[in-house]
Formats: structure tokens, C-alpha cells, sequence
């Protein structure tokens, strides 16, 4: 059974036993809860290319993974010409697409990829509830943690449903329940669920206009008249054996128990024998956008545009992402996508340095550090600013404790708060020479720079490479030899083939580094020598002898907006677009992007949201 047909034998199991037997607010469930339809286990295989495909190289690549996704994960970043084919055993085959042409543009043909059914994630559980109920409750916190694949813990092939997540959704619908009915008649949040008042003698006409109301938030569409005899039907079960009331709260629990409400639903899924790309319809496209730009549901103007059927439009559809891009809500671009991608969760309590090596190391300067690039990062949306500054902004936002670690004196803030700050005449630039990066990607007692290549390529140019072969050391530790420096012995490193093959695309973005220290201070010796922070731009041939050059370089790689376009479809859309034939669309997409001068954070937001794989979704050959 593939993976999305999986996830439907769950919702028929679900509704199958009921979920909705319930006494004085206690709900017990009888239906069998599936697995959410894992896929096997493992990921695609690296493929031929990664490494060896820099922009105007041969494209393409054989890549076969086991992990389910379209293509596997073995995929070149060329812009030149190639094939290969990939296959994930796991779930659906794909495509393992080509190489744009030499020198011409990347076609816009969608991949075929699709999105299976899947669950709210704890963030979006917790926003969610947060939104329909006005609570202060984060039920989601009790939820199993998600895996994050593809960087992003928003697809649904991987979201799987155990009995703990079961459990705990149904101890969270009681008692988001409770508490609703417990807040005072006059307190607003309980006055948007109650909209109308239990009179005697008139109860069921005011109880099926508040679930009608209530379900039309909670499922993010339009109930069916059927549901909602369903849940009438409930409300009498339960008043049998107490009051109307009773039974109002037991039918509140069901919906928020219902997979209408848990799982992001969209009628284009299911088996089908043409697997043909279809529009999601109004409904399905507002949760997509709201879920993408808020990490939560569509609000009552977003609901509205669904209801009215206009969201479908490309000005209605531009207008509502300009809105809600404006909104307080789209902070969480940052406070969940950012921080995936960027490992701001690497900086969480809990870090730690060598306190002999590093005493300037505290909490102080880890907190600064990781809100330093979560506010730089949501000025890029804000302020709009070009795709490239994320990697060659001569600006940051620095508190005084940052100020001092970075050396800064012009204009340097003097408090805790954070403030825009120049980076003009000094050696950083971009997110690539903040703390956070450098102390995100280092050992507690020394500099990584395998790791801080590692994460350059696959997070900011998409071309992972291969993992290292089986036991292989790969810990990096401080010489013992004074004057041995990190460089030096990543060079007798590379004397071994075997390794040179990957490493001599790492150690060069790595050592391009070398000036920032483990904790992000700058340097210029390296255990007693001089710091040799210059090399050679694997594929393009531009050279670079600081870390400031260094990102100028990588700003202008033609992989860095492809990948941006990659990962913002993936978080978004809730499916992998790892494979070279997605990759070859995300390329397209963003190369048209650009010609067009959209080269600028919110256009190209709006970009990913008007662009085929945001818009629609392919339904699942038989099996």
C-alpha cells in the first residue's frame, strides 16, 4: 500500500470505530489508529552528481532511494545537460529528470511528485488551537517529536500517527473542551464559539448553529449537512445521561477529534488511475497558504476569499499573501521556517563550549546569537530585500553583547535590545559570519569546517554530498602539534583519495571560515599559526581569501535561488522536491523569477505560492 493510501485506510479506520462515544466529556475511542503510512525507512542514494555537477556541468545523475520519495534523493544542481532516472521503493516512483539545457533556461514542467494527507505538526497543533479557541494551552508540546526530512518536519509522507499521538490528541480535545466551557458566558473566546444562546425548547436550532459555525473553522471548509447530523446525533446520546450541555461538549471534542480538523485535507488525493496534476479547490488552497505563511488556520478574510471562490484568482490570491505577509501571525517564517533551515534549534539552552577555551562564552551570548539571525532574517520578508542579502548583507542586528564579541565601536548599541548595525569595514557579511552559523556548526573545543561546508552545501546550494563510507573517523579534533592548523590537516586529509572526492568540495567553503573562531570571534592565528582563510570556489573558478569574499561568491551562485525556491516548496507544499526533476522545476521557477526582476523576498514568497506545486496536487496511482 503506498503511503497516501495508507493515510486514507487510517481515516476510514478512524471513522470506522466512531471516536465519538463519549460520557460527561470523556471521549473513548474504538476505532483502530494505522501509522500514518510510514514509508521504509532510508533516504534515496546520493547519486553520481552532487559534487561533480557544479553550475554548467552535466546535470542529472542516477539516484535510488528507499525512503519513498519521488526520485529518491539522488539529484544533480547542473545547469548543463544530463539524465538519470531515480526510484524510491518506499512509496511513489518518480522521475529522475534532467539537467536544464546548456546554457538556455530550466523548463517549468511540474515534477510528479505529490503531497500525501497529512496531520498538523506539534507547532501547527498548537497555533491552531491557539486560533480556534483563543487558548494559552500547548497540548502540541505533549506530541512525539516529528522528524525532519528534507530539513522540514511538514511532510506528511513522514508524519506518522502512533497510539502516544492518539493518546494525546484525545487528552488535548478534552480538555480544550473543558476549558472552553468552563470561561465565563461574556469572555469573547467563549462568545465566538457560542454563537447563539440555549433557550428551552430551542436547543437543537442553537446547537446546530454553533457546530455549523464551529466545524466551518475547525475543518477549514464548509461542513456537510451529514457531519453535522452526526454530531447532533452525539449531542443526544449524550444529554440522554446528563444535560445539553454536556452533550454541546462532547460534540466540540469530536470535532476536534475529527481528521477533518488533524489532518490537512485535500480532495485532489486519493487513488486514481490518471495522476494528473489537479487545482486545489478554494478551501484546500487557503489552509495551504495560511499553514505556509502562518504555521496555522485561515483566518475569517482568508476564509472569506475561500468561501467567495476568489482566492482562485491571481490578483485575490497575490492580495491575500501581501496581507497576511503583513500580518503579526507571519513571524512564524521565521520561528519555524527559519529555524529549520537555518539550525537556529542548534542554539537552543543546552550548547556548550569548552569554558577554558572560550570563557567569553555564556547564555547571554548564545540567546543574542540566535534571536541575531531569527531578526535578521525577518527584516529580509519585511524590509524585502534581495534573495542575496541573506548570504552578502553588510548589516546585522546586534545587542552590546553582540557588539563586543564582534569587535564593533561605530555605532554600536549600548543595551540588550537589538538594533541594525554596519558591518561596512569589517570582515562579515551575511548569515554565514554570525554566531550563530559559526557556533551551530563547531565543536565544543574547536572549528568545523567539514561541518560548516557540509551545511553550505546542502542547506544553501542543495548539492549534499554522499555520506562518508562505513568506518570512516570523521571527528575532528585540535592537534596536539602547535602550529598545525585546521587547514593543514584537513590537506593530509584529502591525501587519501577515498576522501578528497567529497572533501574537496567541503574544506574549501570550511576554510574560507577559518577567521571565526568556535563560538564566532574573529581570529587570526590558528593554534599558534597564521589563519589561511583563501581557496578556490569549487566549479566556478573565482577565488576568495576571507569569509566576507567568500559568501560575495556564494550570493552568486545560480544553485543558491533554486535552492531557496527547493526548500521554501518543501516547508510549504509538505512534500519532497529532492529529486532532479523537482529540482529541475524549482530551477525553472526561480530563473523565470529573476529574468522577471522578482529577485526580492516577498516576490518570490508570492512566487512559491502562485506556482503550480503550491496550487495544486496529484492524486495516487493504484497499487
Amino acid at each position: 500500500m503506498t503511503g497516501q493510501a495508507s493515510h486514507f485506510a487510517w481515516k476510514r479506520n478512524f471513522f470506522a470505530g466512531s471516536c465519538v462515544a463519549m460520557a460527561l466529556g470523556a471521549l473513548a475511542c474504538t476505532g483502530q489508529i494505522g501509522s500514518g503510512g510510514s514509508p521504509s525507512s532510508g533516504t534515496g542514494g546520493a547519486g553520481s552528481d552532487p559534487m561533480t555537477n557544479p553550475p554548467g556541468g552535466t546535470g542529472g545523475g542516477t539516484g535510488a532511494g528507499t525512503g519513498g520519495r519521488p526520485g529518491g534523493t539522488g539529484a544533480g544542481m547542473g545547469t548543463g545537460t544530463g539524465g538519470g532516472t531515480g526510484a524510491g521503493t518506499g512509496g511513489s516512483s518518480g522521475t529522475g529528470g534532467a539537467g536544464a539545457g546548456t546554457g538556455g533556461s530550466s523548463a517549468l514542467t511540474l515534477d510528479n511528485g505529490r503531497t500525501v494527507i497529512r496531520r498538523l505538526n506539534r507547532t501547527e497543533y498548537n497555533l491552531t488551537v491557539r486560533d480556534l479557541l483563543g487558548t494559552s494551552m500547548t497540548p502540541g508540546d505533549n506530541l512525539p517529536a516529528e522528524p525532519a526530512t528534507d530539513l522540514f518536519d511538514t511532510l506528511g509522507e513522514f508524519l506518522d500517527v502512533a497510539e502516544l499521538q492518539a493518546e494525546t490528541w484525545e487528552g488535548a480535545a478534552s480538555a480544550l473542551a473543558a476549558e472552553l466551557f468552563a470561561l465565563p458566558t461574556t469572555d469573547p473566546k467563549r462568545t465566538k464559539v457560542f454563537v447563539c444562546t440555549l433557550t428551552t425548547g430551542a436547543e437543537a436550532t442553537c446547537a446546530r448553529k454553533i457546530l455549523t459555525t464551529f466545524a466551518r473553522r475547525a475543518f477549514r471548509r464548509p461542513p456537510a449537512a451529514a457531519e453535522i447530523d452526526s454530531l447532533m446525533a452525539l449531542i443526544d446520546k449524550v444529554r440522554a445521561g446528563g444535560t445539553y450541555n454536556d452533550g454541546l461538549q462532547a460534540a466540540i471534542t469530536a470535532i476536534l477529534l475529527s481528521p477533518h480538523f488533524l489532518y490537512k485535507e485535500e480532495t485532489s488525493m486519493g487513488l486514481a488511475a490518471n495522476a494528473a496534476a489537479k487545482p486545489l479547490n478554494a478551501y484546500e488552497l487557503a489552509t495551504r497558504l495560511s499553514y505556509f505563511l502562518w504555521s496555522s488556520m485561515p483566518d475569517d478574510a482568508l476564509s472569506a476569499s475561500a468561501d467567495s471562490g476568489k482566492l482562485v484568482s491571481d490578483a485575490e490570491l497575490s492580495a491575500q499573501v501581501d496581507r497576511m505577509l503583513a500580518d503579526a501571525k507571519a513571524v512564524t517564517l521565521t520561528s519555524n521556517f527559519a529555524r529549520q533551515w537555518l539550525t537556529l534549534y542548534r542554539l537552543d539552552p543546552g550548547i556548550s563550549f569548552d569554558a577554558k577555551l572560550f570563557p567569553a562564552f555564556n547564555d547571554d551570548l548564545r540567546a543574542s546569537a540566535q534571536q541575531e539571525t531569527a531578526t535578521f532574517f525577518s527584516h529580509l520578508i519585511s524590509d524585502n530585500l534581495p534573495i542575496p542579502t541573506l548570504i552578502n548583507a553588510d548589516f546585522t542586528y546586534a545587542n552590546a553583547r553582540l557588539a563586543k564579541h564582534y569587535g564593533l565601536t561605530s555605532g554600536a548599541p549600548t543595551g540588550t535590545a537589538l538594533a541594525r548595525v554596519s558591518l561596512a569595514g569589517t570582515p562579515r557579511a551575511g548569515v554565514l559570519t554570525q554566531a550563530s552559523y559559526l557556533m551551530g556548526n563547531a565543536h565544543p573545543d574547536v572549528t568545523s569546517p567539514v561541518q560548516r561546508g557540509k551545511w553550505i552545501l546542502e542547506r544553501i546550494l542543495c548539492s549534499p554530498t554522499p555520506p562518508p563510507p562505513m568506518n570512516v573517523n570523521t571527528a575532528f579534533t585540535a592537534p596536539d602539534t602547535v602550529g598545525l592548523t585546521a587547514r593543514a590537516q584537513l590537506e593530509m586529509h584529502r591525501a587519501d583519495a577515498v576522501c578528497a572526492s567529497c572533501h574537496n568540495f567541503l574544506d574549501p567553503l570550511g576554510v574560507g571560515l577559518e577567521n571565526f573562531d568556535a563560538i564566532g570571534a574573529y581570529r587570526t592565528t590558528d593554534n599558534g599559526a597564521p589563519v589561511d582563510a583563501h581557496g578556490m570556489y569549487p566549479g566556478s573558478g573565482g577565488t576568495f581569501s576571507s569569509g566576507a569574499e567568500l559568501a560575495k561568491l556564494i550570493s552568486q551562485d545560480a544553485r543558491y535561488p533554486t535552492c531557496v525556491t527547493k526548500n521554501l516548496l518543501t516547508y510549504g507544499a509538505g512534500r519532497s522536491f529532492a529529486a532532479s526533476d523537482a529540482l529541475a522545476y524549482a530551477r525553472g521557477i526561480s530563473e523565470r523569477a529573476m529574468a522577471a526582476g522578482g529577485g526580492n523576498w516577498r516576490s518570490w514568497l508570492s512566487m512559491i505560492v502562485s506556482s503550480d506545486a503550491f496550487r495544486t496536487n496529484r492524486p495516487d496511482d493504484p497499487q
